[in-house]
């Protein structure tokens, strides 16, 4: 039976698009393999190279998400809302160690607007041209329930007819993404519970696949 909720999952040098394995790194570092990624999905996006690690796996896991979906409606009822564990661990790291540096200080600005997570869906709003709901809740882990019982309440005040949701996190030690979307027309489908077991068993897969 296939899913009813559209979905993607990158985590451990493996790229699930609705339960299915379609990419599996040649290289497992992390920068390296989103490169594949983008080159996988074709993507042509200058402004991505300019990112920094989280926004460039938020933005590939939208892009290849919603690739053949045609998005229509008004831009202010279109938005995205995701949770991650890490907040903005990476770029923060990077900034930090320019601010330590005593004898060559010069903090990046290019670093320092990276170190808020509303930047990453940021990014991807302004590809998308979302104008809506645009949230990043830092929590322990993924809490599908919070997330889907939160689009829905958006969807019940009608303040929304597109929403992305999910999580996305990085840090020095492994990096995970996992995405979906939702519209006006199968928001009934969507299911906190369905979207946990989904998650749940892409993260053992991919674990198995590289033990």
């Amino acid at each position: 039976m296939a899913p009813s909720i559209k979905h993607i999952y990158i985590a451990h040098s493996c790229l699930f698009i609705n339960g299915e394995l379609v990419l599996k790194a040649e290289n497992p570092i992390f920068v390296k393999f989103l490169k594949e990624i983008y080159n996988f999905a074709e993507v042509k996006y200058p402004k991505y190279f300019k990112m920094d690690g989280l926004s460039k796996l938020g933005f590939l896991a939208a892009e290849v998400l919603l690739q053949n979906i045609a998005i229509s409606g008004i831009a202010e009822k279109q938005g995205i809302v995701l949770e991650n564990r890490a907040s903005t661990w990476l770029i923060d790291m990077q900034h930090q160690e320019t601010i330590n540096d005593r004898g060559n200080y010069f903090p990046s600005p290019a670093n320092f607007v990276y170190t808020l997570p509303n930047v990453m869906t940021g990014e991807i709003c302004i590809r998308l041209g979302f104008k809506g709901e645009n949230a990043v809740f830092v929590n322990s882990g993924f809490d599908p329930i919070f997330v889907v019982n939160y689009i829905k309440s958006l969807f019940a005040a009608h303040k929304t007819d597109f929403m992305l949701g999910g999580y996305v996190d990085a840090d020095d030690e492994y990096y995970e993404a996992f995405m979906f979307y939702a519209d006006r027309e199968n928001q009934n489908l969507l299911s906190g519970k369905e979207m946990a077991t989904i998650y749940q068993q892409l993260k053992q897969k991919a674990q198995e696949i590289n033990y």
